[in-house]
Order: structure tokens, then C-alpha cells, then sequence
């Protein structure tokens, strides 16, 4: 039997990947803030063990001796330049103590989950190719992502044989605000509009099994993109309202108009001390056209995914089953 250790266990992603080892017979521990909430988590039958990334101490003592992978999922999203530092940190800080503790309990395996967005912001299709921009981009998630792999790939020259898979955009169940928000507006008939902005969207359950495939087959050292189906939001929100059984007469919002609401929420921001509705981050990714070449993961890993009206399906399902519509 083969054992895992899971960081970011009680996450959208970390749930997914959970689920899919179950069937292959894998021994999981679940590392997660003692504050988290467990009852997604609770449903599986895993080591369930608090701790912090940044308490070395707390990592050390839960990961297990001689366990076959790492799936290092843990990572602070934010798209608000207020918690940059705490971002930095978790992202950064956080994964130099994941490498550490995986050299010293001699993990086989260390597969680490970072982002296409620690390639910066371009308007081209990116490869694993593509010259990253992060630290100069303007966005505090793009250059944490960045400078996490850094951290991995030093390890990686210090003998960890580690694996960086670079996601996309990631649909499907266990989101609870995420692109599920997206259904939950069409849903609900909050949304005003499509954004003129196009991306690569996957099923979290192939990005999951994206995971186990990199344990066996991924080279050392090396970055995958995980990709998907290509699909301007105008699309994403029409497979969304065939799911829901919503028909909303929704118009283009304009790159500008999307400009001056960045700039009037920055404005209530100040005053209010909230975080903004949107942020400079989130309003590059609505108007931007973030594709990515998934040719060498397909290749390497067997990586594929489902259409956008499947992951929309499971998503929408899922927050039907636990009441979050």
C-alpha cells in the first residue's frame, strides 16, 4: 500500500484529490489547520493531522517516514494585495518547510502544486516554455507561485525528486466560492453580464488524477501545464445556464466598464478597510485571455479532461447536495 502525505487537504483541490485515491488503495495523512473546518474531510478514511506549514515542527512531526509522495496542495489564493505578506509567506515561506521536511523523512515522491499563473500575465498561449514575467507583473499571487517553485527547484538540485504541475482554471465539486460563484449568480439572477475575458478551464477531477500520475510519471525537476478546454466566459456562462435551466439576457461588459468598477471598489476599499469586490488581479483575469498548451502533460502524464458542460454539471450537483445555492 502506497502512502500519501496531503497538504491543503480541507481545500477544493485537496478534497478532489483525496477522493480519487481512495479506489487505488492509498494510506492518506491529511495535514490541515486545527482551525479548518473538517466535515468534508471527516468523510474519508484518512490520518487527520492539525498543523501549519509554517510550524516546522508541527510538519515534521505529522509527515511520515519513507512516505511514497508528497502532494504539497497548501496555498494562499488571494487576489488582494492586503494580504500579501501573509501570502508570501504561505506560499513562499511555507513551501521551502514542505521541501525541508520531505528530504528529511525521505519522501519518494514530491509533487507540488503551483499555478500558471507563476508564469506571470502574457496574452499568448503559454508553455512550460514561456519565460515567466511574475515578478513583474503587479499581481502578489503570481509572484509568490513564482517564487514558490523557486523554492522546490532549489530542493530539487539539493536531491528531492520533485514534480510542478501548473493548473489553470479548475471547475468542479467541493468549490464552495470559487467558479462555483459564477453558477451561484446564474443561479440566483445576480449576474449583471459576461466579461470580454477567455480561458483554459479542467475538470478538478482530472487535475486530481493529474496528481497521481505525476508520482510514476513525471521527470524530475520538471513544470506541467495543466490546461483544458478553451473557452471565452460568454461560453463558460452559456454551458452555466443550460445546467441551471436559466435563460438571463446578458450583454458584454466592456473592458472599460470592468476598468472604472476595479477603480470604484479599490475607492471603497480604502474607506471601508473591506477587501474590494474586485481587485486589480481578478479584473486582468476577466478581461485577459489566459490559454495554456497542455501538450506535454497530455503527453507525459495522460492528462485529459471532460467539456465545460460536465464539470458545470458535477459543480452545479454538488452545491445542490450540500445546500450552498
Amino acid at each position: 500500500m502506497k502512502r500519501a502525505f496531503v497538504t491543503g487537504a480541507t481545500g477544493f483541490l485537496g478534497l478532489n484529490l483525496i477522493e480519487q485515491l481512495q479506489p487505488l488503495a492509498w494510506e492518506v495523512t491529511a495535514f490541515h489547520l486545527p482551525e479548518e473546518d473538517l466535515r468534508y474531510l471527516s468523510r474519508y478514511p484518512v490520518d487527520m493531522v492539525g498543523g501549519n506549514i509554517l510550524d516546522y515542527p508541527s510538519l515534521l512531526n505529522a509527515m511520515p517516514e519513507s512516505v511514497d509522495a508528497v502532494f504539497h496542495l497548501a496555498g494562499d489564493t488571494s487576489m488582494w494585495s492586503k494580504h500579501a505578506e501573509r501570502q508570501y509567506a504561505v506560499n513562499v515561506t511555507g513551501t521551502a518547510n514542505v521541501c525541508r521536511a520531505a528530504m528529511v523523512r525521505n519522501a519518494g515522491r514530491f509533487i507540488h502544486t503551483s499555478s500558471s499563473s507563476a508564469y506571470g500575465y502574457h496574452s499568448v498561449r503559454l508553455n512550460e516554455r514561456t519565460p515567466s514575467n511574475a515578478l513583474d507583473c503587479g499581481m502578489n499571487y503570481n509572484r509568490t507561485k513564482y517564487l514558490a517553485e523557486q523554492e522546490v527547484k532549489k530542493a530539487v538540485d539539493r536531491g528531492l525528486f520533485a514534480v510542478l504541475l501548473n493548473p489553470c482554471n479548475i471547475i468542479g465539486p467541493y468549490d464552495p466560492g470559487n467558479w462555483s460563484q459564477l453558477i451561484k449568480n446564474v443561479h440566483n439572477n445576480k449576474l449583471p453580464g459576461f466579461p470580454p475575458g477567455t480561458g483554459t478551464f479542467a475538470h478538478v477531477r482530472d487535475i486530481a488524477n493529474a496528481h497521481i500520475a505525476a508520482v510514476d510519471k513525471g521527470r524530475k525537476g520538471e513544470n506541467y501545464l495543466l490546461g483544458g478546454v478553451e473557452a471565452s466566459f460568454k461560453e463558460v456562462i452559456g454551458e452555466i445556464m443550460q445546467v441551471t435551466g436559466k435563460q438571463l439576457p446578458l450583454k458584454e461588459i466592456s473592458a472599460r466598464k470592468l476598468q472604472i468598477a476595479w477603480a470604484l471598489s479599490s475607492l471603497k476599499s480604502f474607506f471601508t478597510r473591506q477587501e474590494p469586490m474586485l481587485t486589480y488581479p481578478k479584473y486582468k483575469r476577466l478581461v485577459g485571455n489566459l490559454i495554456c498548451d497542455n501538450s506535454k502533460a497530455s503527453r507525459e502524464l495522460g492528462f485529459k479532461t471532460t467539456t465545460i458542460r460536465e464539470m458545470v454539471t458535477d459543480s452545479y450537483h454538488w452545491l445542490e447536495q450540500e445546500n450552498l445555492l
